[in-house]
This record gives structure tokens, C-alpha cells and sequence, in this order.
């Protein structure tokens, strides 16, 4: 048996925060965006400038990107490369040696991809691609780092296949008698061809198992091989290129395999988990395989499937984009190009037109879209319901000046969705059909950066974005290529400003729904506000110079205001008004961290407030506090000690219950060579509350050992590899009065991994 701790009273600390947090406002403020999310700048490392084909490109955040507000899709022309960006950091590199930049001008869209699948456009850049040999003679600095001699065939990772006679000469060092027929013929006798494959062994196992009080998991102890392998290749024939990439997973536990959940016994144990092949002749480009489609956010937004999509430029300024793709996600040999059921489709068709000559500058989209899904699980989504056909045409407008300080883009979509009767769902009883629907929607977004590193001082400069956005959506609406909510209007502003270090956000965002004011629906608002503030401490005091002793600061202060704008009638609500949603929360939190050479500790705490106004629950309050604390140490450049501690306390005021919960958790991590570290960490949870009438304790550690090797540096030479061997102890009680229950729980696992990856 164990004592709780005694309550702290935490009131004064909150009025001092809450102090400090007012003096930071005044001095600056902080804009969040929707739902938490500041406005994501991105900065390249090709802007105004060309790049080789094979030269690596970085995207770089002003900030980092947090879990909820999803992932970055990643856009080069019409083809989705977000898979082979790796993500270091803020930094996100492009590696073309799996798959090299097409030559000429393109456009690099990037996405924020919400977790339910919705693409939202944040940024665009042009891309200049050159080919190694006129960027050498036209930008020599820029080419420095690139293998000086086109008769070079091999590269990291990489083998080239080609007749050494034929390829390209490097321009700059032809005499100066050669002509340009010469100079051209040169050009086209560049035939190569280039193969990297790649192989990675795993062997997962679980050599011990312990349960208390158990049974046994089903696989207590386990031993497993799988499978990772690719095969990409380019081929370069004068006006001809080809890239392709194929990816291949295998287990030997069956259960495991890609296809078993739709085949069972019969799914191979070796699969193909997705290919992609792009070929270019000319200015026409073709994909078949796996890639995501569609940029008209309620008509067709990155839909991913197998299929085939064909971009053909024609004229100056225009271009066309076609792609027929399966209904659902495929993996496997079956259905090779994603097309053998004609029935479960989706087809689609872009018309672009670039209205004036720089591309992006103010561009119109058409696209068209035809959708069949029939009732077929895939193979990451569940099985559709029943029949489903979509049907729409969408209008898109995209502008920008030539600074890129402005950007406009604005859409309109008309979307007739039908389901018609399926035998398989019906099995002969007679059904209500749904009615063929046609619905609307429409969005709009503006940004313009009023300031752009302007120079305040010789040492400061600011900057300022403002931003507006809307989305509408009709009743009913639905479009088979994008997921998106229907019925609902939303308005979002948000403010980003920044001096050197001092960054500051603001934003503000309007719901409603029922657009059609049905009276039997409630209609519900939801309004939400958010500030933020990140800056050091030297900064307020205005001192030159950054101080170690002086911690980095910041405070953000959200307010979320959910409620039903009227009671609708015989919609029972009238029976019992309390179920009429009014809610407020609020949600602050203010940050403390420092830094002195080895040393970093830092200090937290957060206080939100539930304040429920529905009628009859007006009590059914909840106020939760918590206070979090941390101090790291390098003891060297091998050892770190971290240690982390934290307080949290919840009352309900309509039930009078105090919650708190103690949390103390250690950790080390020992990088005892350059191949083989040591970590272990400790966590000990105690929870209960002020009335003793409950209490839990959970108590975890862990302790891994690793190894990591690699022999060769590249091409088919290299080997790498790691193997650890980790334990593993979870330790659970929870006791409680009221419902009369005392669960003890104890579990330990130890676990090994071997993983060498060829080439």
C-alpha cells in the first residue's frame, strides 16, 4: 500500500504566470492558425537559381511541423515525389539518384495532408533543371559539386551502363572551331542507363515473454524473416527518358503478408507493394502505377491508387492531364495498371492554361471527373457500403506576382453523386433509393507578406504575413475523388509576424453548418482563437547580445467556443435542453527553457478550463493544471542524462473530484563506441485522488543495446546493417473504492532485431 502525495496549491504560481504571459502579449503577440497550426513558410535551396538533374534540392521549414497538423505532400510538376523526400529536422532533401529532376522548367507544389487525406496547397516554387554539361558553361559555381566530366558513368549507389565513345562532351572544354551542329549532335548521343537496387533483410523475433496474471498472448515468442527490396532505374536515349521504381516486401509469417487480410491463405508470402513508372518523349510525360492525382480540393484531391496518367503541353501555355485509376488501393501482381475492372474506376481530365508567360503567375484549371466504385475492399481502407458513381467538373485559379509575396487561389465545384441499387446490399428486400444529388462548393485563399525581411535596424529585420481563408460546402455534397465535410461555411484569418527572433501568430476561425436552416437540425457555430509567442529573454531586455543564463520564452492562449445557435424543433432536444451543446475552453500554456553549455533544463505549465453553459449543466465545469519540469545534461559527447518531472492536478466541479497524477521519469542514453550505444529509461506514474477513493500506479523501464555496421561506401558494394536487443518491464495497479476493484498487472518482454540492408 501507498500513500498518496499531499495537494499543492498551485493558484499563486498560475496568478504569476498568468502575469508574465499578459507583460509578453503587450510586447508582441502570437498568431496560431487553425486548430493550433501556424502559418508553414518554407524556403528552398534552388530558388533563383538552376540545379542539375542529379544535384540534390532541400525544402527547408520556418518552423516545425507538428503531428496533428499532418504531413507534407510534395508535388514536382504532376508527379508525387513526398516519398522520396527524407525528413532531417526542418530540412527535408530530395535525393535524385532514385529518381533524377526532369530537365526544364517545373513547378514544386507543397501540400499540408490533414490525417483524414485532405491536400491543402501551402506553397509552390518553379524549378529550373538544366543538364549538367550547359549548367557547367553557363553556371559554373553552381556546377562545382557535380562530377566535372559527362564521360563519368559511376555514381554512389548507382551503376551506369553505356558506350563511353558516344556520351556527352562537356561543352567547356570543346575548341572553340566546334559548331553548334557538333555541340547539338553531342547533346543527343548521350545514351545511358542507370540501375540501383537495394535489398533489406529483418529478422524481428521475440525470444521471452512473461503475463501476469495472463494467459499468454497467442505469440508469446516469436522469430520472423521479412523482406524490403526496390529496383529503380533510368534510361537517358536523346529525347527519350524513363524512370521507373519497383518495391517489394516478404514475410515468413504469413498472417503478415500484404494481401492476406483480402486473400488469406492463397496471398504470397513476396509481394509487390507498388511500383511507378515515368517515361517523357518530348514535352509529353507518362505515369503508370502508383501515384496521387488531383489538385481541385472537392472534385479530385490527391487521390492515390494504381493507373495511368498522360501530361501533354501543347501550344505555349497550355497542357493537358489525363489519368484513369482504380477504384480502391492495389498492391500485388494482379491488376497490373489498375484498370482490368472497368466498374471500379475513377477517370479524370485537367485542361491548364497558363495566362501569362511565367508559369504560375495566373493559371487556370478545368478538370472533369468519373467515378464507378463498386462494393471491393482495398488495401487500406474498408469495404465501401455499396454501389457509389460521382460525377463533376471543377474550375481552379491560381495567381501570383512575380515576388511571390502574393498569392491567390480560388476554386468552384459541381458534384452530382448517385448510388444506385446494389443486389449485394438489398439481398431482395425492398429499399428507399437515394436520390441523384447535385451539390456545390467553393473555397478562396489569399496570403500576401507585407513585410519581407525589412530592415528595422542594421541587425533587425521584419517580417509579416496576413492570410484569409473560406470553404463552402452544400448540403449533401460529395465527390468520390476528395474527401471533404459537406454542409458547412468556415472562415479563417491569421496574422504572422516575426522580429529576428521574436516570432508572434493570431488567428481566428468561424464554423457553422445547416446551411439550408432545416428546423428540425440543430445548427451548430464553433469559434476558435488562438495566440502564440515565442521569444528569448535577451530580446525583452534588449540586450545585444544573447546570454546563456537567459531562458528562451514562450506563451500560447487558444479559446474554442462550440454551441447550438438555436433549439430545433421536434428534434427532441426540447425534451431535455442540457443536451443543446454551449461550450467554452480554454487552453494556456507558458514555457521557460535554457541552455548553458552541457546544461539544459527547462519548465512548462499548462492550464485549461472546460466552462460548460448548457442549460442545466452550467456546474459542469473542469479546470486541469499541469506543471512539467526537465533538466538534461552531455556529460560528454557520447553520454546524455535527461530527467523529467511533472504535476498535474483536475477538479470537476459539478462532482466536487480531485484528480492529480505524479509522473518522474530518468533516462540515458551511451554511445559507448561508433558502432554500439546503450539507452535506458525509467517512468514511474502516481495517480489518484484527493478523496483516496482511487489510486494507480504504472511503473515502466527499459533498457537496448545496439550495434550498427556498414562495410563499402557504394553501388553494389555497400552493406549496412543493425541488430539490437532490448527489455523490457511494465509494472500496473489500480485500486478503487466505489467499484470495488484491486488489478495488479506485470508484463516483460525481451525482444531482438536484425536488419542488413545490401546495396
Amino acid at each position: 500500500m501507498f500513500q498518496y502525495p499531499n495537494k499543492k496549491d498551485f493558484n499563486r504560481l498560475t496568478l504569476s504566470m498568468a502575469g508574465v504571459a499578459l507583460v509578453l502579449i503587450s510586447a508582441s503577440g502570437d498568431l496560431l492558425g487553425q486548430g493550433g497550426t501556424a502559418e508553414i513558410k518554407i524556403e528552398t535551396s534552388f530558388t533563383d537559381k538552376p540545379v542539375a538533374a542529379t544535384e540534390n534540392i532541400e525544402l527547408r521549414l520556418k518552423q516545425p511541423l507538428q503531428e496533428s497538423d499532418g504531413r507534407l505532400g510534395i508535388l514536382i510538376g504532376t508527379t508525387d515525389v513526398s516519398r522520396l523526400f527524407t525528413r532531417e529536422g526542418l530540412r527535408l532533401r530530395y535525393n535524385p539518384k532514385l529518381w533524377p529532376l526532369p530537365v526544364g522548367e517545373t513547378l514544386v507544389t507543397v501540400y499540408l495532408v490533414s490525417k483524414d487525406d485532405m491536400w491543402r496547397e501551402i506553397a509552390r516554387f518553379t524549378l529550373q533543371v538544366k543538364e549538367e554539361s550547359e549548367l557547367a558553361r553557363t553556371h559554373p559555381q553552381a556546377n562545382q559539386d557535380l562530377p566535372g566530366n559527362s564521360d563519368e558513368w559511376f555514381f554512389s549507389g548507382a551503376a551506369y551502363f553505356g558506350n563511353p565513345k558516344t556520351s556527352a562532351v562537356n561543352p567547356s572544354s570543346e575548341p572553340e572551331s566546334s559548331t553548334s551542329s557538333d555541340k547539338q549532335e553531342a547533346k543527343t548521343n548521350n545514351h545511358r542507363m542507370k540501375i540501383t537496387p537495394s535489398l533489406t533483410l529483418t529478422v524481428p523475433s521475440q525470444p521471452a515473454q512473461s503475463t501476469f496474471p495472463g494467459p499468454q498472448p497467442e505469440r508469446a515468442t516469436f522469430i520472423e524473416l521479412n523482406m524490403q527490396a526496390s529496383m529503380a532505374t533510368e534510361v537517358n536515349h536523346g529525347a527519350f527518358t524513363s524512370r521507373s521504381a519497383f518495391e517489394f516486401a516478404g514475410t515468413s509469417f504469413h498472417p503478415e503478408a500484404l494481401r492476406f487480410e483480402t486473400l488469406g491463405n492463397a496471398a504470397p508470402r513476396v509481394d509487390l507493394a507498388g511500383y511507378q513508372i515515368h517515361f517523357q518523349v518530348g514535352r509529353a510525360k507518362f505515369d503508370v502505377g502508383h501515384f496521387s492525382h488531383g489538385s481541385q480540393r472537392h472534385l479530385i484531391n490527391g487521390f492515390s491508387s494504381r493507373g495511368l496518367q498522360v501530361t501533354v503541353p501543347f501550344l505555349k501555355r497550355f497542357d493537358f492531364t489525363a489519368a484513369a485509376m482504380n477504384g480502391t488501393q492495389l498492391v500485388g501482381y494482379d491488376n497490373f495498371f489498375g484498370l482490368s475492372k472497368r466498374r471500379h474506376q475513377m477517370r479524370s481530365g485537367t485542361l491548364g492554361v497558363e495566362l501569362i508567360e511565367r508559369p504560375g503567375g495566373l493559371r487556370v484549371e478545368v478538370s472533369a471527373l468519373n467515378a464507378y466504385f463498386q462494393p471491393i475492399s482495398g488495401v487500406n481502407r474498408g469495404v465501401v457500403t455499396d454501389l457509389q458513381r460521382s460525377n463533376g467538373i471543377a474550375i481552379r485559379f491560381i495567381a501570383n506576382d512575380k515576388s511571390q509575396r502574393f498569392h491567390f487561389e480560388g476554386g468552384f465545384t459541381r458534384s452530382l453523386f448517385a448510388s444506385p441499387d446494389d443486389l449485394s446490399l438489398s439481398q431482395g428486400t425492398t429499399l428507399v433509393a437515394l436520390p441523384n444529388l447535385t451539390r456545390n462548393a467553393q473555397y478562396l485563399e489569399m496570403s500576401y507578406e507585407i513585410l519581407r525581411n525589412y530592415s528595422l535596424t542594421k541587425t533587425k529585420k521584419a517580417n509579416l504575413n496576413v492570410s484569409f481563408r473560406e470553404e463552402g460546402v452544400a448540403p449533401l455534397f460529395r465527390s468520390l475523388g476528395a474527401s471533404t465535410q459537406a454542409d458547412k461555411i468556415q472562415y479563417e484569418l491569421s496574422v504572422n509576424g516575426s522580429i529576428d527572433e521574436i516570432s508572434a501568430q493570431f488567428g481566428y476561425a468561424n464554423f457553422h453548418d445547416n446551411l439550408r436552416r432545416i428546423p428540425s437540425i440543430l445548427r451548430s457555430s464553433t469559434a476558435s482563437t488562438h495566440l502564440g509567442l515565442a521569444v528569448p529573454a535577451s530580446a525583452l531586455l534588449n540586450r545585444g547580445r544573447n546570454s546563456a543564463w537567459l531562458p528562451r520564452l514562450g506563451y500560447s492562449f487558444a479559446r474554442v467556443h462550440a454551441f447550438g445557435v438555436a433549439i430545433p424543433v421536434n428534434g427532441g432536444f426540447e425534451l431535455d435542453l442540457s443536451t443543446v451543446p454551449d461550450l467554452v475552453g480554454t487552453n494556456q500554456t507558458f514555457s521557460a527553457d535554457w541552455q548553458v553549455r552541457r546544461f539544459t533544463w527547462g519548465y512548462n505549465i499548462n492550464r485549461s478550463f472546460q466552462d460548460n453553459r448548457q442549460t442545466g449543466r452550467e456546474s459542469s465545469d473542469q479546470s486541469v493544471l499541469v506543471n512539467t519540469g526537465r533538466v538534461g545534461v552531455a556529460a560528454t559527447s557520447r553520454l546524455n542524462l535527461n530527467f523529467d518531472l511533472s504535476a498535474e492536478s483536475a477538479a470537476n466541479k459539478e462532482t466536487g473530484r480531485i484528480d492529480r497524477a505524479y509522473r518522474v521519469g530518468p533516462s540515458i542514453t551511451w554511445q559507448l563506441t561508433r558502432h554500439m550505444g546503450v539507452s535506458a529509461s525509467l517512468a514511474n506514474t502516481i495517480a489518484g485522488d484527493a478523496a483516496r477513493t482511487s489510486r494507480s500506479r504504472n511503473t515502466g523501464f527499459d533498457v537496448s543495446w545496439t550495434y550498427r555496421f556498414e562495410r563499402g561506401s557504394e553501388g553494389l558494394k555497400r552493406v549496412a546493417g543493425q541488430f539490437f536487443i532490448r527489455y523490457a518491464n511494465q509494472y500496473s495497479r489500480a485500486f478503487d473504492r466505489i467499484f470495488a476493484f484491486d488489478t495488479l498487472n506485470k508484463n516483460q518482454t525481451l525482444t531482438a532485431n536484425l536488419g542488413i540492408t545490401f546495396f
